[in-house]
């Protein structure tokens, strides 16, 4: 098996991991949480005035309502000065003890464009070819070139980092999430990057 075969499978199957994994944390976490919450409200369920089924809807219902508010109550409780001193301490307690918390929060910052800097959409020649690919320009070198990342389709978290002089790299003028949402999507809506 060749070295770009390694490679690719390789890079395929962390793709894979930094999709699946959160993902799969998520499920697990809400899933267990609205368990609870349904249990909890079950006994509750009974002197609704309703049939059965129409009773169960409802305390689901509750229990979604339930989760949204807990969630929407940690972000603010998040965003008072004890709460970011709270946060903070976590994140360097625990999280950052997890594999990859750290890189995907700063992709994620750098993706929606907190803490000042966003990566900026563009198309990029890499080769100098007319073949050309659609990534972000990362930062800009004091050579002149461009420091880029092109994703892996479907994973837009997950590429390659270029270093390419800035004439083959075209700015877009497209928002990121455009320009992710076409990538993540093989391509489809490519023709909204370039109106």
């Amino acid at each position: 098996m060749s070295n770009a075969s390694v490679s690719f499978i390789k890079t395929t199957v962390i793709g894979g991991l930094v999709v699946v994994i959160p993902l799969s944390l998520i499920i697990i976490i809400f899933g267990d949480l609205f368990v609870n919450l349904v249990a909890i409200a079950q006994p509750i369920a009974k002197y609704l005035p309703f049939n059965e089924l129409l009773n169960t809807i409802i305390v689901a219902v509750l229990a979604v309502v339930v989760i949204f508010l807990i969630c929407f109550m940690t972000g603010l409780i998040v965003r008072t000065s004890w709460g970011v001193s709270g946060k903070n301490w976590f994140e360097r307690s625990v999280l950052n003890r997890i594999p990859m918390y750290s890189m995907l929060k700063n992709l994620t910052h750098k993706f929606v464009g907190e803490e000042g800097t966003q990566f900026t959409p563009a198309e990029i020649d890499l080769f100098g070819t007319d073949c050309r690919v659609l990534g972000a320009i990362v930062e800009e070198l004091s050579d002149g070139r461009f420091s880029v990342f092109v994703p892996i389709t479907p994973a837009a978290t997950v590429g390659q980092v270029y270093l390419v002089p800035a004439s083959r790299v075209k700015r877009l003028d497209a928002s990121l999430g455009t320009t992710i949402n076409t990538i993540t999507e093989w391509g489809i809506g490519a023709g909204k990057l370039f109106k």
